[in-house]
């Protein structure tokens, strides 16, 4: 089985992620042909060609394309030819793992309610992909983006904001803009009182992508939530593997208001969500193969990091 190109200047968690990729898109898919990186231009297996990409098989089922398309008909955020054709695109990642999920309202609830250790949340009211503020009240200067944004009513009548950053395999992003530094952010943390440290949080690389997401969210909730001491959640979907991005989290939340940031991953995701009823069990277990069970790409995955002990191996 030919996975084609796979790049070696990765790191070692995007490379093995890439190889079972590589080997979905083959052996499930059924596509045997591969695309180019969309910046090198270069030849690479975990990229779906063109034909494939246009009839979204990035995508797993038909509630993520639907909001896939209603996200880009929203304008700015969303990275078409990264969501259409990489198949380790965390964008396409959130439209499959949470699209099902956000539909079912009641279920959605008691999923985050499970995933946040909270039981006062009661109803979910809205969900935004890809969430922008850019040219609203929530703006806080900069082009920050919450993977996914949910507003919830708790039992007592009050919006609870809950943003969720989710990963694959890609790093957190090191962008430093003015706005952090600015009027906005610091109106966010006085008032709040969000942060211990929101100019560390800021000034570290590691962490400086968590900080901007949840001082976005604290914005909505600030603007839009009745309580002023009330605090937006952040909850971080990572990889079972990806332990550098679970250090991440935990330096953050350092930074933050105790109980204000969680880290789940995604295999305990899909346990609670088909345990309560957000997910049908056979999208949980296609996700699962998609995602999260290497097994099927192991042997793939032996012969490109030790070519050699698998040949003698086979011919053994």
């Amino acid at each position: 089985m030919s996975l084609g190109p796979i790049p070696s200047s990765d790191s070692p968690l995007m490379r093995r992620v890439r190889v079972h990729q590589a080997w979905y898109r083959t052996e499930v898919l059924g596509v045997r042909t591969y695309g180019n990186l969309a910046i090198s231009g270069q030849p690479c297996g975990s990229v779906l060609p063109d034909k494939a990409a246009r009839r979204y098989l990035n995508f797993v089922g038909d509630e993520p394309v639907v909001r896939y398309l209603e996200r880009r008909q929203a304008g700015w955020g969303v990275d078409p030819v990264r969501c259409t054709s990489y198949l380790t695109s965390s964008q396409t990642l959130s439209f499959n793992m949470l699209a099902q999920v956000v539909s079912r309202h009641e279920t959605c609830t008691q999923l985050f309610n499970r995933l946040l250790g909270r039981t006062d949340l009661a109803e979910l009211e809205a969900s935004a992909f890809e969430f922008a503020a850019q040219g609203t009240s929530y703006s806080l200067g900069d082009k920050t983006l919450v993977d996914v944004l949910l507003r919830f009513r708790t039992h007592d009548g009050h919006l609870q904001v809950v943003a969720l950053e989710t990963k694959l395999a890609d790093r957190f992003s090191t962008r430093r803009t003015a706005a952090t530094g600015g009027a906005k952010y610091m109106s966010v943390a006085k008032t709040t009182g969000l942060w211990r440290d929101l100019g560390a949080a800021i000034a570290g690389n590691r962490t400086r992508q968590l900080a901007r997401c949840h001082a976005l969210a604290q914005s909505v909730q600030l603007v839009d939530g009745a309580v002023r001491g009330r605090l937006a959640a952040l909850l971080v979907l990572t990889h079972p593997l990806d332990l550098s991005a679970a250090r991440c989290v935990s330096e953050y939340a350092a930074h933050a208001r105790s109980g204000s940031v969680a880290h789940r991953s995604w295999d305990e995701f899909l346990s609670a969500a088909r345990s309560t009823g957000a997910m049908d069990g056979d999208m949980a277990d296609e996700l699962c193969r998609r995602y999260l069970d290497l097994a099927g790409s192991e042997s793939s995955w032996l012969e490109l990091a030790h070519p050699r002990v698998s040949s003698e191996a086979r011919s053994a």
